[in-house]
């Protein structure tokens, strides 16, 4: 069984269902062997025991190097963080999907973007329909591409922005070569080093992708 779920209560059943059908769906998109641990908790107070540290209102689920996820109970996101119950299986397909995407560098240093724009995208957490005609920052790639530059624009759309950008790039070009630019990636991340590996991969410039997704975006 690729799947380990901890959680003792009568909904078990319920919940077993789901996260294989998580799975499935996230999995069809990398066919593999990925065996992952998730653990559903049912207070904020047992999730930040689990992790060692107070986390963030708005922290409900993290993904370990170990293929360990933890996870708030539905109920505890309603009542304990700034989620509804209802986003629980895109949060745990989001972070299932960081496990696949660990795997598939295989040890290399992804972009932030590119991590969280792929997890956001495949989780269906942002619809491109629903986000036109917003304001977006050219070189966005570089700005968010280390954990210091996602930080700062993660509160003014860094996660619709490199959703909807991996979006753009799997329409137009496939989610193969998606696949392939990560496979591809360094053991450390530089911009310029990336942006050579990108033209490799798409034959186009990064930043002429960017100002052409940014103005399809805003048709």
């Amino acid at each position: 069984m690729k799947i380990q779920i901890f959680y003792k209560e009568k909904d078990f059943n319920g919940f077993k269902k789901d996260i294989l059908n998580a799975y499935n769906d996230i999995n069809r998109h990398f066919q593999d062997d990925l065996e992952i641990l998730v653990r559903i908790h049912k207070t904020k107070n047992d999730f930040n025991k689990q992790l060692k540290r107070n986390t963030m209102e708005w922290e409900v689920a993290n993904a370990s190097h170990n293929n360990e996820i933890d996870i708030l109970h539905p109920n505890a996101m309603e009542k304990e963080s700034s989620h509804n119950k209802n986003e629980f299986i895109p949060i745990l397909k989001h972070e299932m999907t960081h496990l696949f995407i660990d795997k598939l560098s295989n040890g290399k240093t992804i972009p932030k973007w590119l991590d969280e724009g792929f997890a956001s995208y495949l989780s269906g957490q942002y619809k491109i329909d629903k986000w036109r005609n917003n304001y977006i920052e050219e070189n966005f790639c570089k700005k968010l591409g280390t954990p210091q530059g996602w930080d700062k624009h993660s509160n003014y759309s860094a996660y619709q922005t490199a959703s909807l950008f991996v979006y753009f790039l799997i329409k137009n070009y496939s989610i193969i070569k998606v696949k392939k630019m990560i496979s591809s990636l360094d053991k450390n991340y530089y911009y310029s080093n990336f942006k050579k590996i990108f033209t490799k991969i798409f034959k186009k410039n990064l930043e002429d992708l960017e100002r052409r997704f940014i103005k399809e975006l805003n048709k």
